[in-house]
């Protein structure tokens, strides 16, 4: 009897170093494949979103859906003003003025954002499993209500066990990687561009990391609209995608960030009046963008300020009679 239960300690054991050694060789692959992803945007509240590296890539995705990023999940449910929409949401609504704005009426937000273009599909599987409770929704939709999944969604949708392995694998590199360039920045190259986001707001520190800040104009005259069966989609896929957030449609707000390739504002102007909601567009002269699409940090400061500004009476009248209790909401028009 003894003899048999050693042997089980034995096996057992062996199973656990066997375990541990595969863990540990594939955060040291993991590590060697993408020490060149840089390391400068860490900190106790940013993780590594996205490494333009072939064997790391995306990882947001993946992390919020799963919620391998604890912090950023609580701060998901938590929102009481939520930002969703693509990559051009995260470029628009990063800003030091958006912080500061819901910082001093002691607000809490998130910009819920992904890049590859995903819109309301994925935006609503993260909701759904989350359950967050927002006052205010801001939706950049040009349009958001569509049901294209980029291969970072698909993957993390569908939860491979190969995918879920790589995605471990890259939660446990960071930890690693942040150490490592920290007590030995000579074996970092740093060259990889790289997005950090803000487990605390959602906001997309990539301006330096990952792309350079440059100055292209705003051209209307090259902007598209979406046909009249494409605005029919999307007001059909708005209404379930509201039905289900369960947010007061006057309490949710429509907009497009400004942009070359679309006429932004039309396109949410349109579904802002199908789906009965409000919508709100700072003005746009004299913005730039970084390339056609996303606006550069310049610009996203100064349209962002003005449209959470310009929110202002809808937060007043969509948060709770506890909110107005609390400084700042009630007297924000004024210190403003």
């Amino acid at each position: 009897m003894k003899s048999l239960i050693a042997w089980r300690w034995y096996v057992a054991l062996f199973v656990l170093c066997a375990g541990l050694g595969i863990l540990i060789g594939g955060v040291g692959q993991m590590t060697i494949d993408n020490l060149k992803c840089r390391s400068t945007g860490y900190d106790n509240d940013h993780f590594l979103a996205y490494c333009r590296s072939d064997m790391y890539a995306d990882y947001e995705h993946g992390a919020l859906f799963y919620g391998l990023e604890r912090s950023a999940i609580d701060s998901i449910r938590r929102a009481e003003v939520l930002f969703v929409g693509s990559s051009k949401v995260q470029a628009g609504f990063s800003s030091k003025a958006v912080r500061d704005y819901f910082n001093a009426i002691n607000v809490r937000f998130f910009v819920m954002g992904f890049g590859y273009g995903d819109g309301s599909t994925f935006s609503e599987a993260i909701l759904k499993k989350w359950s967050p409770s927002p006052k205010v929704l801001v939706v950049n939709a040009d349009p958001f209500f569509h049901e294209k999944l980029s291969p970072p969604a698909q993957d993390a949708l569908e939860g491979r066990p190969a995918f879920l392995w790589r995605l471990a694998l890259k939660s446990l590199f960071q930890r690693v990687h942040r150490a490592l360039c920290l007590v030995a920045s000579r074996v970092c190259p740093e060259s990889e561009p790289s997005i950090f986001r803000s487990a605390r707001d959602g906001q997309w520190n990539w301006i330096g990391p990952y792309v350079a800040e440059k100055s292209v104009p705003i051209d209307r005259s090259a902007q598209t609209t979406i046909t009249e069966e494409e605005l029919a989609t999307a007001t059909r896929l708005g209404e379930k995608f509201l039905d289900q957030i369960g947010v007061d449609r006057q309490c949710v707000i429509l907009t497009g960030t400004p942009n070359s390739s679309l006429d932004s504002t039309a396109i949410a102007m349109a579904l802002a009046a199908s789906l009965k909601t409000n919508s709100l567009f700072p003005p746009v002269d004299g913005l730039s963008t970084l390339d056609g699409v996303h606006l550069n940090l310049a610009s996203a400061e100064r349209w962002s300020g003005q449209f959470v500004q310009a929110m202002t009476s809808i937060l007043q009248k969509c948060m709770s009679a506890s909110m107005h209790n609390r400084e700042g909401v009630a007297g924000i028009a004024t210190a403003n």
